[in-house]
């Protein structure tokens, strides 16, 4: 994978502004930077201080600091909507290059946490200035020795500038470093996937409604669509399984997360609106679902169709 890109110096010039302070790993005070509002009750406190003191320098636009959080070795970041991946020993370098285009209020920081310093998944807010649009992202997380070895952000681009900056198909990534990841998924994480994804994928509404407790939410953040209750969880699935690029044939990239919940990151059909996702999860002390968020990226699916998609959550 071509590490600077054109596509991916531009997303970095929108990553990073101005110079912050030297690389620490000690804990700061967040509140003059982003609002503390995270959900870290599925986190353990290792995970929840490390990604405090990790958002906090990106807020901060150190770019050594924010370099410092990652493995050494390989491509360790990855946007799966743009489509490009970068490695440690080229961050400094690369982000340097465009340190001033940026704004420096531009905030980066945490909404959910879940999962431990093995693996997790992350949703996160990125306001205009950091980007120059608001990004939404949730992102799947794998750690080594104490340090992101593979960082990969799922967002939804049809109403983001940003994705102007994205691969042509015929240069877009088929991979985003899961092969480098040789830990193995949390047990009750990767049962619950491969059931999940089982009968997702087999159209099966039925079973994968099962696995939700009776007062879970599904939410589709990419039609901004939620569903309230194992019930109609199942009749929606049942009229969408066959549209969404969730659904039918669709097979898992990579599991993250604990006991208490995560996320797995998805390969839609051939057919489907989009082959690159995202659904994470938590889970209650039964291992039931208790809320589902998946976002894709629709920015190369036409108003129809998204009309559609949208259509399939009104229950008649």
């Amino acid at each position: 994978m071509q590490i600077l890109s054109v596509i991916g110096t531009a997303v970095i010039m929108a990553f990073i502004s101005c110079a912050g302070a030297s690389p620490t790993h000690q804990a700061r005070d967040t509140s003059s930077l982003y609002p503390n509002i995270a959900d870290t009750s599925h986190a353990t406190p290792a995970l929840v201080d490390f990604l405090h003191d990790f958002f906090t320098i990106k807020s901060l636009h150190d770019i050594d600091g924010w370099a410092s959080y990652f493995a050494p070795s390989g491509d360790v970041y990855f946007d799966a909507i743009i489509g490009f991946g970068v490695d440690k020993a080229n961050m400094p370098s690369a982000f340097s290059q465009f340190i001033s285009q940026g704004k420096p209020d531009g905030r980066s920081y945490p909404l959910k946490i879940i999962g431990d310093m093995n693996s997790a998944v992350v949703f996160g807010e990125d306001t205009p200035d950091m980007f120059g649009f608001e990004t939404r992202t949730i992102a799947a997380v794998d750690f080594k020795d104490g340090k992101v070895a593979r960082w990969v952000d799922y967002w939804d681009g049809r109403h983001d500038g940003l994705i102007a900056l994205k691969s042509p198909s015929d240069e877009f990534p088929k991979t985003f470093g899961e092969s480098n990841i040789t830990t193995t998924p949390n047990p009750v994480i990767q049962n619950v996937t491969s059931q999940l994804n089982d009968a997702l994928s087999t159209g099966n509404s039925i079973v994968a409604a099962s696995l939700f407790s009776f007062d879970a939410i599904f939410e589709d953040r990419t039609t901004r669509t939620r569903i309230e209750g194992r019930n109609s969880i199942q009749q929606y699935l049942f009229r969408a399984l066959t549209s969404v690029p969730y659904g039918k044939g669709t097979t898992v990239r990579h599991v993250v997360g604990s006991s208490g919940g995560g996320a797995y990151e998805w390969i839609g059909s051939p057919t489907a609106p989009t082959q690159n996702g995202i659904s994470g999860f938590k889970l209650d002390s039964n291992g039931s679902i208790t809320k589902l968020s998946t976002v894709w990226d629709s920015s190369q699916v036409n108003n129809a169709t998204m009309e559609m998609l949208v259509q399939l959550a009104v229950q008649l």
